[in-house]
């Protein structure tokens, strides 16, 4: 996967962006032994000289510099700007869920070479040296999030969404027996590992969800609930309904799980992206949002089926979680925008379906996608972990109820 443009052809939108002063790109830059990576890098390619260029960018924990081969080729340095015995263990899964990948899929990513997980090497930094994929996130394309403020423009969602369905099917049809964390065995073979802060492997969902809801709490203290209610007339009942959410997750969702007509709650479960979102895929220009891979797979890991869930850009609240005025007799948003997303999910898995028809795999995905009940209880979780105030008590009652899984027709 590795790309033979010159730079001259090159036209990234990278940015240096400050998000901790001790943890900054400038002191990643500093840190790293340029000249022993750029050795490592020339001696997987028959000792062809490189060196790196000007073209930088970074995100919250990581930084990414590129390095040009004297016949033009260029390859990404990945630097970690943050060091523990977590973000160790975060990067070596990371690289194995991109080693799992490249091995056993076609979703187009980063191609691995080279990588320490710890500073206790010649480059002194974790790194990862991986090939480079000619363009720029969607995120950054067409002027970037200056022009477009994070929002795919209208003109290119149809084309956009057609180009990720098939890297999300790809996605899905990697699984494995246990739910956790990516590992490469020593004999080259991949399992699940623990999941950070939960625990596991697990060997169903409802262990998962047990799991999860042992050890999460609501990050928001009482009096800060009401507070941010803002004196609103239901305020009292969202207090309750996070107050008793997580007594009543326990009763609901395995027996929500045990209903399914899938036999779900045992593997394989397929590989999660936790930030599939424009800002993780690349794509071929400005004017041509044609997928050219997917990365960023840090925290990457295989989730219950209850939890795969729609690619961010598509993200929707549940109607029941939300205020039921904001929403007409007809059940649908008064807002239009919100409308049209609505229709623009309806119309992914529409995508996702067609796809899995062509490459004759089975409906996983595009089941998953329809299943109302499952994508409001995907919501939920990551609402509560977050400290988001909604109806949680109406979300378990939709599945106490056990609807049938079906999308609002639009």
């Amino acid at each position: 996967m590795s790309a033979s443009n010159t730079m001259n052809t090159l036209s990234l939108n990278w940015k240096k962006v400050m998000y901790d002063p001790d943890a900054s790109m400038d002191m990643a830059m500093q840190l790293t032994g340029w000249h022993a990576l750029c050795k490592l890098a020339s001696s997987l390619r028959d000792g062809m000289p490189c060196v790196p260029t000007d073209h930088a960018t970074n995100g919250l924990n990581n930084m990414a510099r590129l390095l040009q081969f004297t016949d033009g080729t260029m390859w990404v340095a990945r630097i970690a700007m943050r060091r523990s015995a977590a973000a160790t263990e975060k990067l070596r899964n990371e690289v194995d869920t991109m080693c799992w990948i490249h091995e056993q899929s076609r979703l187009p990513s980063p191609e691995i070479f080279a990588f320490e997980v710890d500073e206790h090497n010649v480059v002194g930094v974790p790194f990862v040296l991986m090939s480079f994929i000619l363009g720029n996130t969607a995120m950054d394309s067409g002027g970037g999030y200056d022009t477009h403020h994070g929002v795919i423009p209208v003109a290119q969602r149809p084309h956009f969404y057609r180009s990720v369905a098939p890297c999300h099917v790809q996605m899905t049809s990697l699984r494995l027996p246990q739910i956790g964390t990516i590992r490469k065995t020593a004999n080259g073979t991949f399992e699940a590992g623990p999941l950070r802060g939960i625990g596991g492997p697990f060997d169903s969902a409802t262990d998962f969800f047990l799991a999860w809801a042992d050890h999460v709490q609501f990050p928001r203290q009482p009096s800060e609930i009401l507070e941010i209610m803002g004196g609103a007339p239901e305020a009292e009942r969202v207090l309750h309904a996070v107050e008793t959410f997580l007594d009543r997750f326990r009763v609901v969702v395995p027996q929500f799980v045990a209903r399914s007509s899938r036999g779900r709650d045992t593997g394989p479960f397929p590989l999660c992206h936790p930030d599939f979102l424009h800002s993780n895929i690349i794509v071929a220009g400005d004017d041509d949002y044609t997928v050219l891979g997917v990365i960023d797979w840090e925290g990457a890991c295989t989730l219950p089926l209850e939890l795969v869930c729609f690619p961010r850009f598509l993200d929707a609240m549940p109607r029941r979680f939300d205020r039921p005025s904001r929403y007409g007799p007809d059940g649908l948003p008064r807002d239009e925008d919100e409308r049209q997303l609505l229709r623009e999910r309806r119309a992914y898995v529409q995508m996702v379906a067609a796809w899995e028809a062509q490459e004759g795999t089975d409906r996983t995905l595009s089941d998953c996608l329809a299943d109302e009940n499952a994508q409001a209880l995907s919501y939920g979780l990551e609402a509560f972990d977050v400290g988001k105030m909604g109806f949680y008590d109406d979300l378990l009652d939709d599945l106490d109820k056990d609807l049938p899984p079906t999308l609002v027709s639009l």
